[in-house]
């Protein structure tokens, strides 16, 4: 497998699975809220929300031996190579403390490393102490997980018949607690006419693993490199809607230049209906996320009626490739009907990554309803880094039922972490003693705004 595949791959489904790894555990360490005090009361507050800035994990982390810079070497290796049962049994009792929420970072890289360098035989090893010594299901499947995937390197049919193996002989074949991804898409990359055939009998058999859309989505990326056509046709012949979208995305990865862009949007814009439009907005706002300057020029090139279509679809990837730009490219002769919609993209995306850059731009907009809705939708989206100063968003809406509607989700949001801070606020609102009181109630009987659902491809949880 190419190097910067094989790294990708591993580091996404270590960032997934060690996420919900330490999710699952109740002593698992709680996100950090941040808070600054509120803005002055004005016609456009300063936006001063705290800035959550993180620093990716580098990759060389994973291309190195970890056993040498843990001080562990020792006690791993032995006279006839690496120490199978110490390794795993370290490892173990690393997952164990960052269960304790004493682990984290770099730290899952770290423990997983040696894992990577093991022989073939060396990981056939490990599975059966694996399987002879790891009691924890959570603990099990992670690790047997990584070794899978280090088996899929050089022989992805085998490991994939392991992994059938293991969930047939588990206690709940239902689960397939993530052991595919790595495996397949390991297949996917050397032989995709063999993923596609598995993926195949296993939903025409009705035993399709349950990240089955997932997979769909590596799968076609792998078909769509192999022959970019006969993908486009299989595409067609999907009917679920969260696998079309998955395929549509691995579509869209495989294609790496606009010139494979133009081509995939003109074999598919026969393509009819809600699932048809939907697939083609998975492919556009694929592109959009990954190279802001290429796609906005596709999108120039298109007709007018086209264009506009795809820009509302694009406006999610625009705004995660270039905040700045990807707003002022989404409101830039954008349609009256739309400018609703788009604001509303762009302060939910911008709101979520950078609140104060989204806060002095949306100060820079001209006053509108429109704009107006957008103070509201604003206020919402950051309410939970900072309520005090979403509170004072709020009450900068002008239009009195959006304003109230603004204070209230603020108020539920808040008032969930601190009731006594919450009523404080909400008390010197500006609203009437009854407004208050009925907040106040539907407060503690009603879901709060980030509780409900978003849709598929609303702004991500943090």
């Amino acid at each position: 497998m190419n190097p910067q595949l094989r790294v990708g791959i591993i580091l996404l489904w270590l960032v997934s699975v060690a996420g919900a790894y330490l999710a699952g555990s109740q002593f698992g360490p709680a996100p950090a809220i941040v808070t600054k005090s509120a803005p002055p009361p004005s016609a456009k507050p300063a936006s001063n929300f705290a800035q959550h800035n993180r620093t990716p994990g580098s990759l060389s982390a994973l291309e190195s031996n970890p056993a040498k810079s843990s001080g562990t070497e020792a006690s791993l290796l032995d006279g006839n190579g690496r120490n199978i049962p110490a390794l795993i049994d370290s490892l173990s009792k690393t997952l164990s403390q960052g269960r304790d929420g004493m682990f984290g970072g770099l730290g899952f890289f770290r423990a997983f490393g040696p894992l990577l360098e093991l022989s073939a035989e060396e990981t056939e090893a490990a599975l059966a102490e694996v399987d002879r010594t790891i009691e924890d299901r959570r603990q099990k499947r992670m690790i047997q997980s990584m070794l899978l995937g280090r088996m899929a390197e050089t022989d992805p049919k085998r490991a994939l018949a392991e992994v059938d193996k293991l969930i047939q002989a588990s206690d709940d074949p239902s689960r397939s607690d993530g052991l595919y991804f790595s495996v397949v898409g390991a297949l996917s990359s050397k032989d995709p006419e063999a993923a596609w055939k598995w993926y195949s009998t296993k939903r025409d058999s009705g035993t399709l693993p349950e990240e089955g859309a997932r997979l769909s989505g590596m799968i076609f990326t792998g078909l769509a490199k192999q022959n970019l056509d006969q993908a486009l046709s299989r595409f067609g012949a999907l009917t679920d809607l969260d696998e079309r979208n998955s395929a549509a995305a691995g579509i869209a990865t495989a294609a790496k230049d606009p010139a494979s862009w133009d081509r995939i949007l003109k074999a598919t814009a026969s393509w009819q209906g809600s699932s048809g439009k939907e697939a083609r907005a998975a492919m556009i706002r694929q592109w959009a996320g990954n190279d802001f300057q290429a796609t906005t020029a596709l999108l120039r090139s298109m007709p007018p009626a086209e264009s506009q279509a795809l820009t509302d679809s694009a406006g999610w990837g625009l705004m995660r490739s270039d905040p700045e730009k990807g707003a002022e490219f989404l409101m830039n002769g954008a349609p009256q009907e739309k400018v609703a919609e788009r604001y509303n993209t762009i302060m939910n995306a911008w709101g979520e990554r950078d609140p104060n850059a989204a806060g002095e731009w949306l100060n820079q907009q001209p006053s509108s309803p429109a704009q107006d809705g957008a103070r509201a939708n604003f206020a919402r989206t950051v309410a939970r880094r900072d309520p005090e100063s979403a509170l004072a968003w709020a009450k900068t809406v002008s239009d009195t039922g959006q304003r109230t509607n603004a204070i209230r989700d603020v108020y539920r949001q808040w008032s969930r972490r601190d009731p006594g801070a919450a009523d404080a606020a909400l008390g010197g609102s500006g609203l009437t003693a009854q407004q208050v009181e009925e907040i106040r109630k539907a407060g503690q009987e009603q879901p709060s705004f980030q509780d409900r659902g978003r849709g598929p491809f609303g702004p991500p949880r943090f």
